[in-house]
C-alpha cells in the first residue's frame, strides 16, 4: 500500500514538475506574472479560479447631419465594475481626438481635417451632474483619453449610471479608418467617448491612439439609435430592430427575404439607387440597432450606394443563419460581387478555418475608406483586381473571431489577431483563388528585411513599433509560425488546440500567455522549443542545403538551419531519369537545438537536383535552397 502510494505520489509531482518546466522556460514580464500569482489566469492557459473582466452597457442616441459633418449623440452607460477593488476613477477613450490640434499622430493629416475634438456638453454619474467646463477638477483630458475622478468610489461588484452629451465633426479628407466617402456617403467609426479597459494585467489601458495600433475594447451590449435625413440609409454593428419604420414597403420585402434565402437578392441596385423612394418620406428617419456581447459598434451611411443581402447556414446542428450584405457605390465594379465573394468565405470560416460557426448574426462589407474590421461591419476599399478583393473580404471578416470573439489587445499584441488572420485567410484563398497567389500582407517586403536590425521578436510591444517593424510583427510573422504549428501538430490536433483556446476565452481578455499555455496543455507536448525561438528571440527563418554527396548507391544530404526559427524541411529530389522524392519533416527536427539535419538514402539513381520547398512561406534566402547538376 505505503509502496503504490509513493508511486502515486512521484508521478503526481514528476507531472507537476514537468508542467513547471513547459513554462518557466517561456520569460514572463512582471505585470502578467502578477495575474498568474493572483490566480486571474491559469498556466494551464484556462481563465483563473480568480479571473475576473469589467464590462459596459450603451444606450447611445445619435444624430448625424451629413451636409456639416458634424455627429451629436446623447448616451446612457452602465458600468459594472466586476474587479476585487474599488475603483476611484474611470477613464474614456475619445479617439475622434486624433484629429484634435495639436495632438501627435502616426501619419499627417490636412491641415482641414484639424478640429476642437469631441466637445463634451453635459455628463452626469448617478444622476449627479458635473461640471464639464475646463476648470472642473474632476475631469482630466490628455490626448484621446478623458479621466473622470469619482466623488465616490466605485466598489467591487458596483455599477455606475453615467450620462454624456458630445459632438464633434467628421474628418473630410484624412482618412484614418473613419470620415467621409464621397458627398453624401460616410464612414463612421469610434464616434462615441467610450469606457477604457480596466484589466488584470495593467489596470486602466489608458493607451494614447496615434492612427497605427489599434483598439483594445470590453464586451457589452449596445442599444444604438441613428437619426438621418430622409433617403440616407444606415449599414451598422447588430441587427436593425425597425426596417419597416425606415424603408418603403417594395425594399423592405426584399430586406426580409435575403434573411432566409441562399441567393443574392438586389436590395437597391443600379437602376434604383438615386430615386429618393427607397426610406421612408419623413423629413429624418431613426434607425435603430441591438448588438449584444460585442466590443464595438461602428457604422455607414449613403443616400446613393447599391445594396445586395443573402444569407448562410453556419450551423448545421441548430440550422442558425447569418445575414451577409454589401453596400456599394455603383461604379465599384468589383463589389458587384463582394456578396457572393464574403458568403463562400463566411462558410470556410463555419466549416474549416477555424471550423467554428461564425459567431455573429450579420456582416456587413462596406465600400468605404480603409481595410478594417468592426463587429458585423468591414469597411473595404474598391481594388482593380478582384483577386485582391477575394482577399481583403476574407481578411477582414476573418477578424470577426480575433479580435471579437475573443477579445484580444490589439494595441499590445497586434499578432494575436493579424497573424492568426493572416494564417486563416492565407488557408481559405488557397481554395478561393490559388496558392500561389494567397501569400500574406507585407510578406515580400519583409523577406527583404529578414534579420536586420529592424526585424525584432514578435513579443515586442505592438504599442511601441513603427512601420515597418509593426506591419512584420503583426501580419506574415507570425502567420508563418500558425503555419508551422500546424505541420507540427498536424491539421487534426492543430483544430482541437485552436478549438480549446477560442472556447476557453470566448467573451475574454486572452494574453499571448493563455494561448502558449493552452497549446501544451491542449496538445499534451513542450512546444516552447517553437515558441521561444520564434517570439521571444531574434531570428528569421532560414532553411538550407549545406551538402548534398553520393557514393557507393547511397546519397546523403545535410540541411542547415541557418536563421535561427525552427522551420519545416520540405525536400524534393529529382532524379536524372526524371523520377521525384520528396522527404517531408515538420520543424520539430530541430527540437533538440541541433543546426543540422542529415539525410541518407540508399539510391542508384544519379542525382539531377534537390531543392528545399518553403512551406512557412518566410524562407529569407532562397538562393540556398536548390544544387542542381
Amino acid at each position: 500500500m505505503k509502496k503504490s502510494f509513493s508511486i502515486v505520489m512521484f508521478s503526481v509531482i514528476l507531472i507537476v514538475l514537468i508542467s513547471f518546466t513547459w513554462i518557466s522556460d517561456l520569460y514572463m514580464p512582471v505585470n502578467i506574472k502578477k495575474a498568474y500569482e493572483k490566480e486571474t489566469r491559469s498556466f494551464d492557459g484556462k481563465p483563473g479560479s480568480n479571473y475576473w473582466q469589467n464590462s459596459a452597457d450603451y444606450n447611445i442616441q445619435l444624430d448625424f447631419e451629413p451636409q456639416t459633418r458634424i455627429i451629436s449623440g446623447s448616451e446612457k452607460i452602465t458600468y459594472y465594475n466586476n474587479s476585487p477593488g474599488k475603483l476611484t476613477e474611470i477613464v474614456f477613450h475619445l479617439f475622434p481626438n486624433l484629429y484634435k490640434k495639436g495632438n501627435i499622430r502616426d501619419f499627417e493629416i490636412e491641415l482641414a481635417d484639424e478640429s476642437e475634438g469631441v466637445m463634451i456638453t453635459e455628463m452626469a454619474v448617478n444622476g449627479k451632474k458635473i461640471n464639464v467646463s475646463s476648470n472642473d477638477n474632476s475631469l482630466e483630458y490628455e490626448h484621446t483619453s478623458l479621466k473622470l475622478y469619482l466623488q465616490e468610489p466605485l466598489p467591487s461588484g458596483g455599477e455606475l449610471n453615467i450620462n454624456i452629451s458630445w459632438y464633434y465633426q467628421l474628418n473630410e479628407n484624412s482618412h484614418m479608418r473613419t470620415g467621409v466617402v464621397d458627398s453624401s456617403s460616410f464612414f463612421m467609426a469610434y464616434f462615441f467617448p467610450r469606457i477604457a479597459v480596466y484589466d488584470d494585467i495593467d489596470g486602466w489601458n489608458d493607451f494614447k491612439y496615434m492612427g497605427d495600433t489599434e483598439f483594445y475594447n470590453d464586451f457589452g451590449n449596445f442599444d444604438v439609435s441613428i437619426t438621418v435625413p430622409q433617403n440616407f440609409i444606415i449599414w451598422a454593428t447588430g441587427i436593425l430592430q425597425n426596417p419597416e419604420q425606415v424603408l418603403t414597403k417594395k425594399y423592405l420585402k426584399r430586406y426580409q427575404k435575403a434573411f432566409t434565402s441562399n441567393e443574392i437578392i438586389s436590395i437597391i441596385d443600379s437602376t434604383e439607387c438615386t430615386k429618393n423612394n427607397i426610406t421612408k418620406q419623413n423629413t429624418k428617419n431613426t434607425w435603430k440597432f441591438k448588438a449584444s456581447n460585442v466590443t464595438d459598434f461602428a457604422f455607414a451611411s449613403s443616400d446613393h450606394y447599391l445594396w445586395d443581402a443573402t444569407s448562410l447556414i453556419v450551423d448545421k446542428e441548430t440550422g442558425r443563419r447569418v445575414l451577409i450584405d454589401a453596400a456599394y457605390n455603383k461604379h465599384s465594379k468589383d463589389f458587384y460581387q463582394v456578396v457572393d465573394i464574403a458568403r463562400q468565405a463566411t462558410e470556410l470560416m463555419s466549416y474549416q478555418i477555424p471550423g467554428i460557426p461564425f459567431p455573429f448574426p450579420q456582416i456587413t462589407v462596406f465600400n468605404g475608406l480603409d481595410a478594417m474590421e468592426y463587429p458585423m461591419m468591414v469597411n473595404n476599399i474598391s481594388e482593380n483586381d478582384i483577386n485582391e478583393t477575394i482577399k481583403v473580404t476574407t481578411h477582414e471578416i476573418l477578424h470577426s473571431y480575433l479580435p471579437f470573439y475573443m477579445g484580444i489587445n490589439e494595441t499590445k499584441y497586434a499578432w494575436m489577431d493579424e497573424g492568426f488572420t493572416s494564417f486563416a485567410e492565407h488557408l481559405i484563398l488557397c481554395q478561393l483563388i490559388s496558392p500561389e497567389k494567397a501569400g500574406f500582407y507585407f510578406l515580400e517586403d519583409y523577406k527583404k528585411h529578414a534579420g536586420y536590425d529592424i526585424d525584432a521578436p514578435i513579443f515586442t510591444n505592438s504599442e511601441y513599433l513603427k512601420r515597418p517593424t509593426y506591419t512584420y510583427n503583426s501580419y506574415p510573422k507570425p502567420a508563418g509560425f500558425f503555419l508551422t504549428l500546424k505541420d507540427v501538430l498536424g491539421d487534426d490536433k492543430f483544430k482541437e488546440v485552436l478549438h480549446e483556446f477560442m472556447h476557453r476565452w470566448n467573451g475574454k481578455h486572452p494574453t499571448p500567455y493563455d494561448f502558449f499555455f493552452t497549446l501544451n496543455n491542449t496538445s499534451g507536448q513542450n512546444l516552447d522549443w517553437l515558441i521561444k525561438p520564434w517570439f521571444y528571440e531574434f531570428g528569421y527563418v532560414d532553411i538550407a542545403i549545406k551538402q548534398v554527396s553520393q557514393n557507393k548507391g547511397k546519397y546523403k544530404i545535410i540541411i542547415e538551419k541557418k536563421g535561427h526559427y525552427p522551420a519545416a524541411v520540405h525536400l524534393k529530389t529529382i532524379f536524372v531519369d526524371g523520377s521525384v522524392e520528396t522527404i517531408t519533416e515538420n520543424a520539430s527536427v530541430w527540437k533538440n537545438g541541433n543546426l543540422d539535419y542529415f539525410i541518407e538514402k540508399n539510391s542508384l539513381k544519379k542525382i539531377k537536383s534537390v531543392e528545399l520547398l518553403d512551406p512557412s512561406l518566410l524562407d529569407a534566402d532562397m538562393s540556398n535552397n536548390i544544387i542542381k547538376y
